[in-house]
C-alpha cells in the first residue's frame, strides 16, 4: 500500500516532469519569435541605411535649388548676371537628375 507521502511525492515528481515539457516548448517558440525579430530589425537596419542616404541626397538637391532660387532672385533685382542665375538653376536640375537616376539604379 501507498502512503501519503509517497503519493504527494510522485505527483510532484510528475508536475515537475510536466512543467520541464512545457518550458521546453516555451523555450522552442521564443526561438522562432527571435528568429522573426532579428529578421525585422535586419529590414529595418537596411530601410534606416536607405533612408540616411536619400536624406543626404535631398539635402543636397535643396541646397542647390535654394542657392539657384537665390541667385534668380538677385538676377532679377540687379545683383548678379543673369547667365549665372541660369547656369545655377542648370546644376539644381542636374542634381535632381542625379538624385532620380540613383533611385531608378536602387
Amino acid at each position: 500500500m501507498i502512503d501519503a507521502k509517497t503519493l504527494l511525492i510522485i505527483l510532484v515528481l510528475i508536475a515537475l516532469v510536466v512543467l520541464i515539457v512545457f518550458a521546453i516548448f516555451l523555450i522552442r517558440k521564443l526561438m522562432v519569435t527571435l528568429d522573426h525579430a532579428n529578421t525585422v530589425l535586419e529590414d529595418i537596419e537596411v530601410i534606416s541605411e536607405i533612408a540616411a542616404s536619400r536624406s543626404k541626397d535631398i539635402d543636397g538637391i535643396v541646397e542647390n535649388v535654394s542657392g539657384s532660387v537665390s541667385e534668380i532672385s538677385g538676377a532679377i533685382k540687379g545683383n548678379e548676371s543673369t547667365i549665372s542665375a541660369v547656369m545655377g538653376f542648370a546644376k539644381s536640375i542636374a542634381s535632381i537628375k542625379g538624385a532620380f537616376d540613383k533611385k531608378k539604379e536602387d
